[in-house]
């Protein structure tokens, strides 16, 4: 059975990756994998804020020859690293300034509170206008994205900064035009945003702030993200660029003053008074079902050689603690006499025991067969599409077959519960005399609510959820729909009012909503969505409000009690939208001509992760997720697998390993070795030639996965304030 890959968190009904077997690789005389060693080189900070040069080395102990069903181990390795030291540093021995900020002049006035406040703490801190760097680098970069970027080079070389705030986003929350050509974003911006030309699965390109913070590549070389020298950036696979990051970056995406002279007033409080606060060490996470990753059961019944007549297809499902759910039970005819007539049937949203809410008993629920079919002399297969039967185009739990009179049934079973991730099936036939003529089990059938296991405080395969790696001391509040205290916007804003030092999300999204699924998604996910944090309930067409509140976010009332958020999901932090732009994307879309705001009918004035920062007094203190699609794993694999699940729990990581040490107690000092950690975990880890197609090791996805996740937030905030 191949390995399944990462999925977009959005739908997958136009993602043409079919989960299959490459038979000629298994009867290939190669071994896999081909070489017992890949390594990569990069370039970066460590947490000491020292240029290092990076060497990740994975080493493959074990090559498997599939024709001779061989398998080699080796022993043991030498490994010898040669290095040069080169003839000279650029950096400077002792630190002048620890913080540029980047910002449009009409600004300047309003961020000097900050500068004096930064100063006072000694975070020494400058401010450099994009006027000035337009004038000085006139000469230097082919626009104005990678002028700013060569001032900021400078300034490492001559100031030794640590961290680079860029103090400015759209121009406009009505309209503001987000991209000027492929590369950039500059006529509507306060400060440009690069776009990265990575295109996978519907996304022509997104922002990246990444690329700011990419000074260098092997050799100390400026990275430009255009190794193929064609002028189009961070094309893929064209361009090869190092991703790790020299500088702690953050973006403060503001629009007009008044959010500048708020987000700063959140800043100074958050950093003069958090300390101490009991609120500070308490964490909310907030999460559900990602994919419906069932196996297919493959129950084949062989109605040859029955008598005609009524027949009952029942299936009960059993938890390792012997928990029995209810049974599902499909009264079918079989009559060879007559053409079949066998449908489709995924309803277990309407099962009586699921109204109850959740935690529940586990739920059998059979779907390749309906109520009233006629099992018959004629051949029926189908297969439902995505709105149907969420990832069944992966695993094939709910293909409708009937071929030469054989019935294969297929459905679902899980447990409904925290960490319910194990359940035994039963599926049976009685006749019209209620006697029972077939039977067959599925013993141990996996289901992740992966969400919940990348939030939680258990580990799968060798790796936590975030919740795992924090701090004991740290109370916790679990938001799922498996335990039932996620379900719907009210318990969102009831519970994250509270306030916390950390908030994470993880589920689907789009920049003006964040949502996930109930356990097992019953009935697919128009029925299994629970709506969760949303920006606006405004929509692009009539009545235009959908319900109320207009403003969602509005209704959080955890005055002064910041968390740092992360959020996983798709666009939720695209701060490209503004409120005409997301009104017109879904007419954009049907004529043709996609603006790739992602908002569909929503009318959307800032992205999600920017409009909970610049809420006065209350929403976050700082936000970080994808301006992209978000990609997660489905199943066991979502903890250790690449992409969204992965890089926002790490951050969780990095700050409960490293929790009291010195260097991680800065917001930009955490969030940029999270980048770097992904860069070395992933970088030539799989082999290109890899056969759990089509996952291809390091590749667009994982490029994007770091590309796409910038931090909306001051990158020098000190984590719970500064002691009073």
């Amino acid at each position: 059975q191949p390995s399944p890959a990462p999925i977009p968190l959005s739908s997958v009904e136009n993602y043409n990756e079919p989960l299959t077997k490459d038979e000629n690789i298994y009867q290939s005389n190669e071994p896999y994998p081909s070489k017992c060693y890949q390594y990569n080189i990069g370039v970066g900070i460590n947490e000491k804020f020292e240029h290092v040069t990076y060497v990740t080395l994975h080493w493959y102990p074990i090559q498997y020859i599939p024709a001779q069903n061989i398998i080699n181990i080796a022993e043991n390795a030498d490994i010898t690293v040669t290095y040069t030291n080169p003839e000279s540093t650029p950096f400077p021995q002792k630190t002048t300034y620890d913080m540029v900020i980047i910002a449009p002049s009409i600004f300047s006035n309003a961020l000097q509170p900050l500068i004096d406040h930064k100063n006072s703490y000694s975070i020494e801190t400058i401010l450099k206008t994009t006027k000035d760097i337009y004038s000085e680098y006139k000469d230097k970069g082919f626009d104005k994205a990678e002028q700013i970027k060569y001032f900021i080079k400078d300034a490492i070389e001559q100031y030794n900064i640590k961290y680079v705030l860029l103090a400015g986003g759209l121009k406009s929350t009505i309209y503001a035009k987000a991209r000027d050509n492929t590369n950039i974003g500059a006529s509507g911006w306060h400060i440009p945003v690069r776009y990265s030309n990575i295109d996978e699965n519907g996304d022509e390109g997104f922002p990246s702030d990444l690329y700011y913070a990419d000074i260098y590549k092997e050799g100390g070389v400026f990275e430009n993200w255009d190794s193929d020298g064609d002028g189009i950036l961070a094309e893929w696979p064209d361009d090869i660029s190092d991703l790790i990051p020299d500088v702690a970056l953050g973006r403060l995406a503001f629009s007009d003053l008044k959010e500048v002279q708020e987000v700063v007033d959140k800043i100074i409080t958050y950093e003069t008074t958090s300390y101490g606060s009991d609120w500070f060490k308490k964490m909310i996470v907030i999460s559900g079902d990602g994919f419906l990753d069932q196996f297919d059961l493959n129950i084949q019944w062989d109605t040859n050689g029955y008598p005609d007549g009524a027949y009952t297809i029942k299936a009960q499902s059993f938890n390792p603690e012997g928990e029995q759910g209810p049974v599902d039970a499909i009264n079918i005819t079989l009559d060879k006499t007559v053409p079949s007539q066998v449908t489709f049937n995924h309803d277990d949203h309407l099962n009586p025991i699921l109204q109850n809410g959740y935690p529940a008993p586990p739920i059998a629920e059979i779907i390749s067969v309906s109520e009233g079919n006629i099992l018959g002399n004629t051949d029926v297969n189908y297969e439902p599409n995505e709105g149907q039967a969420y990832c069944n185009s992966l695993f094939w739990y709910a293909n409708v077959s009937y071929n030469d009179g054989v019935l294969i049934i297929r459905g679902k079973s899980y447990d409904p519960k925290p960490y319910g991730n194990l359940s035994n099936i039963h599926v049976w036939v009685e006749n019209n005399q209620g006697e029972v003529v077939f039977s067959d089990w599925r013993n141990n059938t996996p289901m992740y609510y992966e969400g919940e296991w990348v939030t939680g405080e258990k580990s799968v395969n060798g790796r936590g959820g975030a919740l795992y790696y924090m701090p004991e001391e740290f109370d916790t509040n679990i938001l799922w729909t498996s335990n039932g205290k996620f379900n719907g916007p009210d318990s969102v804003i009831s519970s994250f009012s509270e306030g916390y030092g950390f908030a994470y999300f993880s589920g689907h999204g789009s920049p003006g909503v964040w949502q996930d699924q109930k356990p097992g998604i019953p009935g697919n996910r128009g029925h299994a969505t629970v709506e969760g944090l949303w920006v606006s309930n405004l929509r692009s067409y009539p009545p235009f409000i959908s319900k109320q509140p207009i403003w969602p976010m509005k209704e959080l009332s955890n005055n002064g009690k910041l968390p740092i958020v992360v959020v996983g999901g798709c666009h939720n932090s695209l701060f490209t939208v503004s409120t005409i732009t997301s009104a017109i994307n879904y007419f954009t879309i049907i004529l043709g001509r996609n603006n790739q705001m992602w908002t569909y009918t929503l009318v959307v004035p800032q992205c999600w992760s920017w409009y909970l920062v610049q809420l006065p007094n209350t929403g976050a203190i700082a936000s970080i997720g994808n301006t992209g699609l978000g990609w997660g794993w489905e199943g066991e694999f979502c903890t250790v697998g690449a992409g969204d699940g992965w890089i926002s729990s790490e951050f969780f990581k990095q700050y409960g390993e490293h929790y009291g040490q010195e260097g991680y107690q800065t917001l930009g000092q955490v969030y940029q070795e999270t980048l770097t950690s992904y860069v070395n975990t992933f970088k030539d880890f799989t082999l290109p030639e890899c056969w759990w197609y089509p996952d291809l090791g390091w590749d667009a996805i994982d490029a994007q996965s770091v590309e796409q996740w910038p931090l909306l937030g001051d990158p020098s905030l000190q984590i719970g304030g500064y002691p009073r």
